[in-house]
């Protein structure tokens, strides 16, 4: 249920800073476009925005050509969006200049710190988009075609095109409400899942060739050396936890993409009752019992032994627990 603080703060305010999460996803930019328009229809001063550019795959949404990268001037409130703590807003969050400002945290990831001075933290909704639906209309602020849009991107995205276990007929009702007002799922789901960049794919054919099995683990590591040569530029996007997930008896997926500067994203996911939420804030991330993640120190050749022994440990923990 939404605090009433969270209303509160928010009509009251009149310039508003609202930060999303580093290597945003269609869900951080859904509801960073969404939130930030319906905050100016009710007339106030917003600046959105996020430490990492907005991904190419995403910039076709209504409104994200404003989003910045960098932030000037002051604020009377700092919103956070799908952010499960404070690192997740990168560089530009300034805790000691804002220290004093009202800190909103909107939130749908189970290991979320609640750093917020009001959180609003629901493991129960599938996206962050999804909580700023019922925030919207808590607000009063117009739903129009555009805003439809950005919403209906970022659900359909954190449900992999509708397909998690936590898609219900209430969820497929605001999807449908969303679909009155002019978004298009089919659009959606052909931008996000069925148009892919040729990297990608070559990406995705060098850690087929190479992922490694262990029982219902599969696991691969591509360097940032590997990845440019396959001309992919970044880490974002690539969905290759959720491509080897597919495979026959695979119930856990872990990937450990190297970016440019070194560090190493571990990106996990599983599946039939299988918790990766606690192995992530372990290793110092966090996210969803079926999606979750972190970033490490790298380079990736020095910590792939260490990171695969402690997955094939919790693995065999976790099947002892969930045969």
């Amino acid at each position: 249920m939404m605090p009433t603080q969270v209303d509160t703060q928010l009509l009251a305010a009149r310039r508003i800073v609202i930060l999303t999460h580093i290597a945003p996803d269609a869900d951080a930019i859904g509801g960073l476009l969404s939130l930030g328009a319906a905050l100016r229809a009710l007339g106030k001063t917003v600046v959105m925005a996020c430490s990492d550019p907005v991904p190419e795959r995403y910039a076709m949404l209504p409104g994200s050509a404003e989003i910045a990268n960098q932030i000037e001037g002051t604020f009377d409130l700092l919103v956070s969006l799908d952010c499960s703590d404070e690192r997740r807003m990168g560089r530009l969050y300034r805790p000691e200049s804002w220290r004093h400002l009202p800190r909103v945290n909107i939130d749908h990831h189970i290991s979320n710190t609640r750093f917020g001075s009001i959180n609003w933290v629901d493991p129960e909704a599938v996206a962050t988009c999804e909580l700023v639906l019922e925030l919207i209309d808590r607000l009063g602020a117009p739903l129009d075609t555009a805003t439809a849009t950005c919403l209906l991107y970022g659900i359909v995205g954190d449900t992999l095109a509708l397909r998690t276990p936590n898609v219900s007929p209430m969820l497929l009702a605001k999807i449908i409400r969303l679909m009155h007002m002019g978004a298009l799922l089919h659009q959606a789901v052909a931008d996000l899942f069925q148009r892919r960049p040729l990297g990608q794919l070559a990406v995705w054919g060098l850690a087929l060739s190479r992922m490694t099995i262990e029982g219902q683990l599969a696991w691969v590591a591509i360097s940032a050396q590997e990845r440019q040569r396959c001309g992919y530029p970044s880490t974002d996007g690539l969905q290759l936890p959720s491509l080897l997930l597919e495979g026959e008896g695979i119930n856990v997926s872990a990937v450990m993409l190297e970016d440019d500067d070194g560090e190493v994203e571990i990106s996990l996911r599983a599946r039939n009752g299988f918790d990766v939420s606690g192995l992530a804030v372990e290793l110092g991330g966090g996210g969803h019992p079926s999606a979750a993640g972190a970033r490490v120190a790298g380079p990736l050749d020095s910590i792939v032994a260490r990171i695969v022994q402690r997955l094939v440990q919790w693995m065999a923990s976790s099947i002892s627990t969930n045969p």
